[in-house]
Parts: C-alpha cells; sequence; structure tokens
C-alpha cells in the first residue's frame, strides 16, 4: 500500500462543503510531512497483526493535504484535497483485487466490509462531502499510468505552475510534481490533437484513449481565466525512488515533439500551397506514427521494470 501513487485534484477553500472548511483550515496549519506521517500511521495501525480490521475507522476524520501557490498577481493562495477515507479504502481494494488469489484476497477484503465502505462512500456523496460522479483523485499500485506522466511535459510557461517538490515521509524521499489545471488541460488538449492526426491508431490506441478521458476529467475543473481555480498533483509515494527522475516521462516526450515536428511540417507545406496541397506522403506519417508507438512501448517497459519490485516482495 505504501507504493500507491495518487494524481489528486486540489480546490479552493471555498470550494469545498462548508462542513470541511474549518477541519481544511486546521490542515493548513500543520506541515504536509506530519499530515503524511498521520496518514501512514493511520495506515500501519490498521496493518498490523493486531489489528481487528484492515479497514479504517469510519468515524475518522478526513486526511486534507493543501499546497501553496502565487496567483496571477503574486499573491499566495492555499488549495485543499480532501481525502475521504471511506472512499479511498473503496478505491484502493478495487485496485488491490488484482494482485491476490482469491482465497487471500477474501481473507484480507472481506466482502461484507466492502459493501458497507462501498455504501458509506455513497452516503457521502448524498451528503455533498464526495464529488459524484467526479472524483478528485484516482490512484494506482505499483505504477504510474502513463498518460499521468504526460501532464507535467512540454515547455514551460510564463505565469503557470510546472513544479517538482521533495518530501521525507517516515525516512523515504517522496517526490511530487503540481501543475495548475488550466496549463495542464491546454497540454493535454494538444497531445490529444497530435494524436489524433499523426499518432499511432487514433482514437484507438490505449495512450489516446486515456487522453480523451483525463481531457473529459479536466474540464470539471478548467477555467476560462487568469485566476488560478485548481491544481493537479502527481504523488509518487515510496515509488519515488524507482520514478524519479523520469524516464518514462523523457521518452513520451520524445514521441510527443517528434508528432509537433511533423505537425509543424505539415502546416507549413500547406501555407506555401493551399490549393495544390495533398499532405505528408504517406511513408512519413507511418514513420512518425511508429517513432510514437516504439517511444510508449520503451516507456511502459520503464514500468514493467519497477513492477518487477512488487512481484518480489
Amino acid at each position: 500500500m505504501r507504493h500507491l501513487a495518487f494524481l489528486r485534484i486540489y480546490q479552493p477553500l471555498e470550494q469545498l462543503p462548508e462542513r470541511i472548511q474549518p477541519l481544511a483550515q486546521d490542515a493548513a496549519k500543520r506541515s504536509r510531512a506530519d499530515i503524511e506521517a498521520e496518514a501512514a500511521e493511520r495506515l500501519n495501525r490498521r496493518l498490523r497483526p493486531e489489528a481487528n480490521s484492515t479497514f479504517p475507522n469510519t468515524s475518522d476524520p478526513p486526511i486534507i493535504r493543501y499546497v501553496e501557490l502565487k496567483d496571477a498577481y503574486g499573491k499566495l493562495q492555499q488549495y485543499f484535497h480532501v481525502n475521504y477515507i471511506a472512499r479511498a479504502t473503496f478505491e484502493a481494494t478495487q485496485v488491490r483485487r488484482k494482485y491476490y488469489d482469491d482465497a487471500l484476497y477474501t481473507l484480507l477484503v472481506p466482502q461484507d466490509g466492502l459493501d458497507t465502505f462501498e455504501k458509506i462512500a455513497e452516503l457521502q456523496a448524498d451528503a455533498g462531502l464526495v464529488s459524484r460522479p467526479i472524483n478528485t483523485f484516482y490512484l494506482d499500485l505499483w505504477s504510474v499510468p502513463l498518460h499521468w506522466h504526460a501532464i507535467f511535459g512540454g515547455a514551460p510557461e510564463t505565469h503557470q505552475t510546472n513544479r517538482v517538490t521533495e518530501d521525507v515521509i517516515d525516512g523515504t524521499t517522496v517526490i511530487r510534481r503540481l501543475r495548475d489545471i488550466n496549463s495542464a488541460y491546454l497540454r493535454i488538449g494538444e497531445i490529444q490533437r497530435l494524436l489524433a492526426f499523426y499518432g499511432p491508431e487514433p482514437y484507438k490506441h490505449p495512450y489516446h484513449r486515456n487522453m480523451i478521458g483525463l481531457l473529459r476529467w479536466f474540464r470539471h475543473f478548467y477555467q476560462v481565466s487568469s485566476q488560478l481555480r485548481s491544481v493537479v498533483e502527481l504523488d509518487y509515494g515510496a515509488l519515488s525512488k524507482y520514478a524519479w527522475p523520469d524516464k518514462a516521462g523523457k521518452l513520451l516526450e520524445e514521441g510527443h515533439d517528434v508528432l509537433a515536428r511533423i505537425y509543424q511540417l505539415d502546416d507549413e507545406l500547406e501555407m506555401e500551397e493551399p490549393e495544390t496541397y495533398t499532405g505528408l506522403p504517406p511513408a512519413m506519417l507511418e514513420q512518425a506514427a511508429e517513432a510514437m508507438r516504439a517511444k510508449y512501448r520503451s516507456a511502459q517497459a520503464v514500468w514493467k521494470c519497477i513492477q518487477r519490485y512488487e512481484h518480489a516482495n
């Protein structure tokens, strides 16, 4: 469980439910390391041999994380992510399912407990405590999905946030990446268009389909204004040891750059002969698509090597 990676959306205080806002303000008085230490301790308590259940106590308050960023006017603003325990537990059990045989999974995750937490998660959604059907986080075990890496690529942009932070949690160095949602939305939209025109198997390849899914998710938080309204965070967790520096992301960026150059060449030739231009040669287009496909496979191979540590455990 310590090797879970998270993709979280942080929002301003006023966008949280009123009953949660005082808890968020209290969380902002604590360090991120202390917040993560509390989250880890809660998990450790549930995983001890003498624990009665691996499920968290439903009376526990949510874990609330926050980040501080400057807005377009240089003023420091706070953004919050609320981790509702029941919803996170329900999501995590689904992720873990494929890693256990039926007998062990039934022992670790009894069906009645899973049903209870699904109901609690739904009740929290009914009460407006958890967004539905819009999640504010995704998670994966012993993996960072490749389309998550793509969020943080591209050239640095003026007045936009795209930074890396480093923290030490329980002796483990943890890397996190932050990007404002508007910048992330535009970046993923650019990649999606390149894949649609020049990528391998447009709209069918899993990388392209995942980009479309990210765009749909970001659209719920994107704002057409200069005011920063949401922030996306990729938290590598304990995977930081294996995933940083971001080799998989660099491979994907190399593939994106090939498609961008083909796009630029296509656009320039069309402008020179708008009436007679018939498009780039099919062989050139196929070569660009194959380059992207090869970089994607190489990025997959990076994570397959990392996942061998999970299988060793």
